[in-house]
């Protein structure tokens, strides 16, 4: 296993319905898929965590299994956008137990060490429902590129971070400066989904989905 998963030392697994009770806004899922472009995405980062998402919000108290709201930029187009209500590749919030059912693989929480502050909460909601409305496309070039960074040992590719298009690990950590959580001088548009999860913020990760 890679070192960008040494975080995944758990066996720990919760089921939905604990988790409900306990996952926080700003705490991160991360999932590990099967599907082609994943298995090419595992291939070029050296890590089999493929997809990272943010925890947006929580409706604990709400009896349906759409309680917990995350935001993330994909290129699946199988579940609409909760706000904007259409299919696109990019920025989308998404019901989390719709995005378990809609794909094959693992999925991690990793809670925040410490929850937000309600000055960050606030901030980071904002940013995420403003690049949400505005229907923020995926970054496809700068992902390729730390893709291709990763796997060739750093070749000296400059992604930039750039608000106008985010893949998906640039947008959680985009999200956790924003809330600040995480230092502003950490390049977004240069990390991997593994290289996110080895951020000191977050406690070890737990197994909330087994296939």
């Amino acid at each position: 296993m890679s070192n960008s998963d040494n975080k995944e030392t758990s066996v720990t697994s919760l089921s939905y319905k604990d988790l409900r009770e306990k996952v926080k806004p700003g705490d991160v899922i991360v999932f590990s898929t099967t599907d082609i472009p994943s298995n090419v995405v595992k291939l070029a980062t050296k890590s089999h965590y493929v997809h990272v998402a943010i925890v947006h919000s929580v409706y604990p108290g709400d009896d349906t299994p759409d309680s917990i709201l995350i935001a993330e930029s994909h290129i699946d187009t199988s579940l609409p956008s909760v706000g904007r209500g259409d299919y696109k590749i990019g920025v989308q919030l998404q019901w989390l137990w719709a995005r378990l059912k809609s794909q094959d693989g693992l999925a991690w929480w990793a809670p925040l060490k410490t929850p937000l502050t309600n000055e960050g909460l606030s901030k980071m909601q904002a940013w995420l429902y403003k690049i949400e409305k505005e229907g923020i496309s995926y970054d496809f070039v700068q992902a390729v590129g730390v893709g291709l960074d990763s796997f060739f040992g750093n070749i000296g590719l400059k992604n930039t971070t750039d608000d106008s298009a985010l893949f998906c690990s640039e947008l959680v950590t985009r999200a956790l400066q924003i809330a600040g959580v995480v230092d502003d001088s950490i390049n977004a548009s240069g990390l991997t989904p593994g290289k996110v999860m080895e951020f000191t913020c977050f406690q070890e990760t737990i197994l909330i989905k087994e296939k």
